[in-house]
């Protein structure tokens, strides 16, 4: 498996995926501050409503000093705003990586995640050596199942009763990717 432990900046049509600056406090209190946003996050560590600036910095700051080896965690910037974040959390024993993220509320429906995420991909199954990729979501939340099928994932389990969310006990729905099917897509676009 590839080494692939430097931060690195990918860039896409419309995006750059960045790793974390101080500076992004502002913008990452912007989007997360906003409940609605948060509604399929995990409350902790991370995600505390209400999500106040000093979360926002506390954020930033782990995301500055993140073990690239394991969790390449990118900021979305948008124009010159970041909008959201992308990360991979990465077992590299097994070649094979989660990847989430979030993306801000005033900018769902436009295609970024997807767009976000099939770069991603692309480094990790270049750049790291993954052979297999995977995401999850709440059961409910049929926005984040759709980016993952539209970034070239097939919908793979639901794990019901899986975790508790912020309403209650929710089923995990997973997704996943593997890394000839990833070739045989890249080959078709």
């Amino acid at each position: 498996m590839a080494e692939g432990y430097e931060r690195v900046e990918l860039h896409t049509e419309r995006l750059t995926l960045r790793p974390f600056e101080l500076d992004d406090v502002d913008d990452t209190f912007a989007f997360a501050s906003d409940p609605v946003w948060a509604k399929y996050l995990p409350i902790r560590p991370n995600w505390p409503q209400p999500f106040t600036r000093r979360d926002a910095e506390e954020f930033v700051a782990r995301q500055v000093l993140t073990n690239w080896e394991t969790t390449p965690m990118f900021a979305i910037v948008f124009g010159a705003t970041v909008v959201g974040w992308i990360k991979l959390n990465v077992d590299r024993q097994h070649e094979i990586a989660s990847v989430s993220y979030a993306l801000g509320k005033d900018h769902w429906g436009k295609g970024l995640v997807p767009e976000a995420a099939t770069a991603l991909m692309d480094w990790g199954f270049t750049e790291l050596g993954l052979a297999r990729m995977y995401a999850g979501a709440e059961g409910g939340n049929t926005q984040s199942q759709r980016v993952m099928e539209k970034a070239g994932m097939s919908r793979e389990a639901v794990l019901r009763s899986h975790h508790i969310g912020r309403e209650g006990r929710v089923d995990q729905v997973l997704f996943g990717i593997l890394r000839q099917e990833w070739e045989e897509k890249r080959r078709r676009r």
